[in-house]
């Protein structure tokens, strides 16, 4: 077969993680069975009205992004981007170009991708390396950061050399995430702290073992809360999405469970239905576990290609340099469990059809409603049904950490 992997021994499933995983699906499954056989979804207390301002004013745009994007810890990758010793990446959406390296002793590490001679990018092409070289003036760092060599060195007598290495940013990694913290020498990132009630959730997907697959850039013409909204509810898969999701999922149906910040949502699968009144023990296997949103910015579609095996869709949304513009940075992952051997190119032709939905779909009516917004009469204000639980559940949560930021 073309383009099969074998999984090595360390990419394996875990025994113990399957289990858990599996239980908390399943789980999942049932109650969201319940939903489908009574023709009901989760709901809020009320709907929640929406000031037009959160995705249209540029002075809360600047606050919220030093707020949100640079004060508090984001997720910048899955730690199979950089899987072995020497592997980077670049991480500039935030604002400040960062750059996160897997060192020789298999830590990873984050750097201001900054120059401390002369403020150039010291890595533009990443690939594996032992070292590396600023292409303006030929200074050169190791993985840790240290300056090891600096052309015409005798220029710089006074400069203490032990001084001028890559400035860190805080950034750690646990259950398969990579998270930092945007601000240089800043607090450092503690991930469970971060995931709180969430982090047993995210255990069991065994994100550490996750081979990237396709990846994509999606631009949006809307705020990047705007671009958010539309991964939070299935109340508009029939109207929207009639020839592609709409066919996969129901329509206005979602299980929705609380973990603080975040958040896990299920959209009941159509082939649900073939065995409804089935006993469990009937039931055939699914590798579908929802939708897992990470606040700000992310969300994780635990859900599986019909007939072959789970993938792992992740997309996490970033404000771009204005209130009206977003950048999207979507990679299709294949978990461990997907087997031993493998036909990448299933994973490859899911990522192609959810970018194309994303793209032509969900963003297209953002930018139809970010131009709308920007030009709403004075006490216009837009509304979140009781229906749409997890994006009101989302909102309070901004608001709350957006009070009194100046």
């Amino acid at each position: 077969m073309d383009d099969v992997i074998l999984a090595p021994q360390h990419l394996r499933a875990d025994p113990d993680k399957q289990v858990a995983r599996h239980a908390s699906h399943y789980a999942l499954r049932r109650r969201t069975l319940d939903r489908m056989r009574s023709k009901t979804t989760d709901l809020d207390a009320k709907p929640m009205l929406i000031d037009p301002s959160v995705y249209t004013d540029p002075d809360y745009f600047r606050r919220e992004k030093r707020a949100i994007f640079l004060e508090m810890p984001v997720v910048a990758g899955l730690s199979r981007d950089i899987a072995e010793p020497g592997d980077m990446m670049t991480f500039d959406v935030l604002g400040p170009s960062i750059l996160i390296v897997r060192t020789k002793s298999r830590e990873v590490k984050a750097f201001l991708n900054m120059c401390p001679h002369r403020g150039a990018k010291v890595v533009t092409e990443c690939s594996r390396r032992t070292r590396m070289t600023c292409r303006f003036h030929g200074w050169t760092f190791d993985l840790e950061g240290k300056l090891i060599g600096q052309p015409g060195k005798e220029g710089f007598e006074g400069i203490d050399k032990d001084e001028r290495g890559l400035v860190p940013v805080p950034v750690a990694e646990k259950y398969g995430l990579i998270v930092v913290r945007a601000t240089a020498n800043g607090d450092p990132v503690d991930v469970d702290a971060y995931l709180g009630d969430f982090a047993g959730e995210i255990a069991h997907l065994e994100l550490e073992k996750a081979t990237p697959i396709a990846s994509s850039t999606i631009p949006a013409e809307a705020n990047w809360k705007y671009a958010l909204d539309t991964y939070g509810e299935s109340y508009h898969f029939a109207t929207l999405h009639p020839q592609t999701i709409g066919q996969l999922a129901y329509s206005n149906m979602m299980i929705y469970d609380n973990y603080g910040l975040h958040a896990r949502l299920a959209f009941p699968r159509a082939e649900f239905m073939d065995y409804a009144d089935k006993d469990e023990a009937e039931w055939p296997h699914t590798f579908y576990g929802g939708l897992y949103m990470l606040f700000p910015n992310m969300i994780i579609n635990v859900n599986s290609i019909i007939g072959v095996g789970q993938f792992y869709g992740v997309s996490r949304v970033f404000p771009a340099e204005t209130v009206d513009r977003s950048t999207t940075l979507m990679t299709t992952y294949q978990p461990a469990h997907a087997g031993e051997s493998v036909d990448i190119q299933k994973w490859q032709e899911m990522h192609a059809f959810i970018d194309r939905v994303v793209t032509t779909e969900d963003y297209s009516v953002s930018r139809e409603g970010q131009q709308n917004l920007t030009y709403a009469p004075a006490g216009f204000k837009t509304v979140l049904g009781r229906n749409e639980i997890a994006l009101q559940h989302w909102h309070r949560n901004l608001n709350r950490l957006m009070a009194g930021r100046n």
